[in-house]
């Protein structure tokens, strides 16, 4: 400092102005500062001197607002601290609740980084910089509050000396180094600090960075997956902002709007502290906030700010409640998403005037963060309670879906309390049963009849390679395996048994292929068991030609059902939301609830049902008509069966959770379950005929009143070519449970080729009702 300050009074260019012979008097008089000094009492002594020479780092002007001292070099004894340093920190040591923002809060371990960055500096010719800025984190002794610094440190007056010839570092070992940069023991043992002095002084600044770190850090706190479910992380973020608006006594306050249930609620987050609940309410009815800020904020989508609630003009209910709760001062401010209100944070001081619009703004700048935290909050509730549905209910169709997300909400309040609860019953009563079923005709046995085939070809396959074999090799053993596969094809000749399929299968892919692969050594024979081998499937091992025509067809009838069926019904929900279920066996099967019960916001009418047997009735057409026309492509022509079964009362449904599905609910109903397990396999009374036949419907009823109806439907559909006019009314035989049934069979048109079958009739049917 000294030789800095005779250099610039020599050309007296910096310090022009300066009485230099009185200053080079003074120095003159004080040969003791140009030496070494190990006892610090020296600069006590010169106290005025040192604060003339440390005047060009300390501005005289700026000596009551900087935070900054002369301190030892890599040390924190100080030499001269400006006042406010003073303040801040002790001149000679460090606080205690003091952190940094240095790994694990190593102080120790900055420090000797830095010393050794500028020994490289200076002898290994590196030009190293600290690219991260040191913050420290000081709790303000008035209010405790975290006041946040950046700390920046001038190495100007600092120089560093070796007491040898420096060890020979590499430019391997340098990287490696940098690579290691808080191993410390690694960095001295390549720079052994007994081998280098500093001296000098190195110049400390700390600038205020409190509001712009502590809002980065709140940013960052808001990431967390649980910034605001989690109590302490909940607090930390309130601790922070006080830190940002200065203010110890600030409260916080979040809650989060539910309009299914039209609420604000914080679901049990209780640590959210909102202004307007206690610590035993979960929500609130949004009715209650009526003619409050809080409405306010709600409906104008912005900040509403009132700097005194004692002498807020429009001061109701809410604001009373605030006012006694001691909060004077206020900011509520909605928190949005994509134009929607899905929360509010909420802003109190018990000083009036301490939030104004000027200060507020500071809040501004983590709203975007607070609201996608509430975003996810709501994710994640809806989430847990979606995995509560399924651990109780698997899969929900949507139409019921509010009914079970109602009781899983309930649910997981209750959990969270401690209580004791389970998942409530879900039972919607007075719901008319719809139920479809289009059969592939005589499956069973057209499935046996492949399985039959392939079998039979497979063993023809196997004698003839055999045959070949014998003739070549004529051993005994091939001649008992001749006689086996003989026996299989003249029992199967007469009918499949069970068990024969699996029986011979394991025969054919043990015993036959061991058998052949054995004999496919001998060069004479390896081509004719390779062209046995190309007609076996690669994945069964076995013949699966007629087997496969079959399942594909049967594959292919399934999805261009279900295809079709989810199509109309789609449709179909936006009339009047039902619930819809379908099953895919040898056909396709599905079921319709519809009723009051099942909606929210949909007031229901009988001519809704009506209109939907209509419906159904159509789509049992264009289905047999569509698959007709799909046969001529498929690998084995099958063919179709409809059947419509009428239930004229309505009846409850229950979920049931140890099966994962509705069921009918009450003894008087089971009836409808078992009809409809038993129906499709019911023939006419008196007859050996079944009821269902291709390219026809029938329609299973009880009630007279019922079998009127659809002749309505059957007459209309009949006058624009979807039926035929061959009507049968006829009686069921008697079922195990179910008695007295009987049924209408009508032919379909399945030539209507020319008429649209794409779906207009059923636009027609479906708008209409509407208006």
């Amino acid at each position: 400092m000294i030789r800095y300050w005779e250099a610039n009074l020599e050309g007296n260019q910096i310090f022009s102005g300066f009485l230099a012979e009185k200053i080079e008097d003074l120095l003159a008089e004080a040969p003791e500062l140009r030496e070494p000094i190990e006892d610090l009492s020296i600069i006590d002594k010169h106290h005025e001197l040192i604060g003339l020479l440390m005047s060009v780092i300390f501005p005289p002007a700026l000596i009551e607002t900087e935070i900054a001292a002369a301190i030892l070099p890599f040390n924190f004894e100080g030499v001269y601290a400006t006042p406010n340093y003073q303040k801040l920190l002790p001149i000679n040591s460090l606080r205690d609740d003091l952190t940094t923002n240095l790994p694990n809060n190593d102080i120790i371990t900055g420090k000797i980084t830095m010393a050794c960055i500028y020994i490289l500096n200076k002898f290994y010719g590196t030009n190293l910089q600290m690219d991260q800025p040191i913050l420290v984190t000081i709790p303000d002794e008035k209010t405790g509050l975290k006041k946040v610094y950046k700390i920046d440190v001038n190495t100007q007056f600092v120089d560093v000396i070796s007491k040898g010839q420096p060890k020979e570092i590499d430019k391997k070992t340098i990287n490696m180094l940098l690579s290691h940069m808080h191993d410390t023991d690694l960095w001295l043992k390549h720079i052994n600090p007994e081998n280098y002095e500093f001296q000098g002084f190195t110049v400390m600044r700390l600038t205020d960075v409190t509001t712009e770190e502590m809002l980065s850090a709140v940013k960052y706190d808001l990431l967390k997956k649980n910034a605001v479910t989690d109590g302490d992380s909940f607090i930390s973020i309130r601790e922070k902002i006080r830190s940002i608006f200065n203010m110890p006594d600030l409260q916080l306050g979040l809650s989060y709007f539910d309009p299914n249930y039209n609420i604000i609620s914080n679901y049990g987050e209780n640590n959210w502290s909102s202004f307007v609940m206690t610590a035993e309410d979960d929500n609130l009815d949004c009715e209650h906030l009526v003619d409050s800020i809080y409405v306010r904020a709600y409906t104008e989508k912005k900040p509403v700010i009132v700097e005194d609630l004692k002498e807020y003009e429009s001061c109701g209910c809410i604001e009373s409640t605030l006012v006694k709760k001691g909060i004077e001062n206020v900011v509520v401010a909605p928190l949005i998403h994509e134009g929607l209100v899905l929360g509010i944070i909420e802003l109190g001081s018990p000083e009036a005037g301490k939030l104004n619009a000027l200060t507020a703004s500071r809040l501004y700048n983590v709203m975007p963060m607070f609201t996608a935290a509430v975003r996810r909050v709501l994710a994640d509730m809806q989430t847990e309670v979606r995995a509560l549905i399924q651990e109780e209910c698997t899969a929900i169709h949507p139409t019921v879906e509010w009914k079970f997300i109602e009781s899983g909400f309930d649910l997981m309040h209750k959990r969270r309390k401690g209580l004791p609860a389970k998942f409530d019953n879900i039972v919607f009563p007075k719901v008319y049963p719809i139920y479809g079923l289009a059969d592939i005709r005589n499956s069973s046995g057209e499935r046996a009849y492949a399985i039959q085939q392939d079998l039979t070809n497979n063993l023809k396959q196997v004698q003839k390679v055999l045959q070949d074999i014998i003739a070549v090799k004529n051993m005994p053993i091939l001649n008992e395996i001749n006689y086996r596969v003989e026996q299989y094809i003249n029992k199967i000749s007469r009918g499949l048994n069970s068990g024969d399929e699996s029986v011979i299968l394991e025969f054919l892919r043990e015993e036959v292929a061991s058998t052949f692969n054995f004999f496919k050594k001998d060069e004479l024979l390896r081509p004719i068991i390779k062209n046995y081998e190309k007609l076996l499937d690669p994945q069964l091992g076995v013949i699966y030609d007629k087997r496969k025509n079959f399942e594909e067809s049967l594959t292919m009838i399934n999805e261009h059902i279900t295809s079709y069926l989810d199509k109309v019904e789609h449709d179909a929900q936006e009339i009047f939301p039902h619930y819809y279920e379908k099953y895919k066996t040898d056909g396709v099967e599905y079921n319709i609830y519809l009723g009051g019960s099942l909606v929210q916001d949909h007031k229901f009418d009988p001519i809704y049902l009506r209109n939907f047997r209509l419906w159904q009735l159509i789509i049992q057409c264009e289905i047999a008509v569509n698959i007709n026309q799909l046969k001529s492509s498929l690998p084995k022509q099958l063919d179709i069966t409809q059947l419509i079964l009428v239930h004229g009362e309505p009846l409850s449904i229950k979920f049931r959770r140890d099966e994962k599905h509705f069921d009918v609910d009450g003894a008087y109903n089971i009836s409808y379950e078992i009809v409809k397990k038993r129906i499709d396999k019911a023939f006419i009374k008196n007859t050996e005929e079944r009821l269902t036949q291709p390219g026809k419907i029938a329609i299973v009823y009880t009630q007279q009143k019922e079998a009127t109806e659809y002749v309505g439907y059957i007459q209309y559909l009949q006058s624009i070519g979807y039926l035929d006019d061959d009507i049968e009314f006829v009686e069921l035989e008697e079922l195990q449970g179910a008695h007295g049934l009987k049924a209408i069979r009508v032919g379909i048109n399945l030539d209507a080729k020319a008429k649209d079958f794409e779906g207009e009739l059923l636009k027609d049917v479906l708008v209409g009702i509407t208006a």
